[in-house]
């Protein structure tokens, strides 16, 4: 019972943004199977998986629809199994045959979402949104379609600007320490001190010999922070010139926020978040 005009106001708002939902919804759904009109729509990846999950979320029998809509949509889901099956078979035999001289270069390390390992890159599938994207240490590097071809052709374009701004690791440790002694002489700390790995990006963008590094972004990459610390690893110049770099490991809710954390893959599959540097002693 509702006993006064306010709560009937409130209870008519309710029912009308719920009935706006729900309407949306079945909208939602009439888009979605409008679009496979055809065999060739019903081949599109794309139409079939928003068709199903429009099915999955909005029941027509409550609008007096007689469809049959759980055949309908079994029928959608065997289907959507099948094009993601023959996509992914697709994509990696093209990028299988792309890098037949180097096989080593591509392997599979997860496959829902599909995550593929394009050394020393990562490329992540998304089939029903017919794109993929490049990143190296989690940071976003490129978008491309499913074709395999620009998949290839983007990885060597990437690469090419790796080549073309990094430096040697002899030269990267000086940087990085001049970098991190003027990010304590402005915190007012001791040299030897913890700061934040990210506070070294300004001072970075500052001292790097490449300035196109700096230019074609919003200051300087994260990616290449982390590929020049992962190479100075493998270099074996972690220590040097009698001092020694020690990164602090990232845990628990210091990893929420990525904008404040650097990752440095280890090879295709492992790798660690990292909060801090510091320079010490040797």
């Amino acid at each position: 019972m509702l006993e006064s005009e306010s709560e009937l106001l409130l209870a008519i708002q309710a029912a009308s943004k719920s009935l706006s939902k729900a309407l949306n919804g079945y909208k939602s759904l009439a888009r979605a199977l409008e679009k496979i009109d055809s065999n060739k729509a019903l081949e599109r990846q794309d139409y079939v998986a928003d068709a199903v999950d429009a099915l999955k979320n909005n029941d027509l029998r409550a609008i007096g629809c007689d469809a049959p809509q759980e055949d309908i949509q079994t029928a959608l889901e065997d289907k959507l199994r099948i094009l993601r099956a023959n996509a992914h078979h697709d994509l990696m035999t093209g990028l299988a045959r792309g890098l037949q001289d180097k096989p080593e270069h591509l392997k599979v390390l997860s496959d829902s979402p599909l995550v593929v390992y394009l050394h020393p890159l990562t490329l992540e599938v998304q089939f029903e949104q017919k794109k993929a994207i490049f990143a190296y240490a989690h940071e976003p590097l490129a978008t491309t379609s499913l074709d395999p071809d620009e998949i290839l052709k983007t990885r060597t374009e990437l690469l090419e600007v790796f080549r073309a701004s990094r430096i040697e690791s002899t030269k990267f440790w000086d940087i990085c320490k001049l970098a991190y002694e003027m990010v304590v002489l402005k915190n007012g700390q001791p040299v030897g001190s913890r700061v934040d790995i990210v506070e070294l990006l300004p001072p970075l963008a500052w001292l790097w010999p490449n300035p196109a590094v700096v230019k074609k972004s919003s200051g300087f990459p994260k990616y290449l922070l982390a590929y020049q610390i992962q190479k100075l690893r493998a270099d074996k110049l972690l220590q040097n010139k009698n001092a020694r770099i020690d990164l602090g490991t990232a845990t628990g809710g210091s990893t929420k926020n990525k904008a404040n954390v650097l990752y440095i893959p280890m090879g295709a599959t492992e790798g660690q978040y990292y909060l801090s540097i510091c320079f010490r002693q040797a």
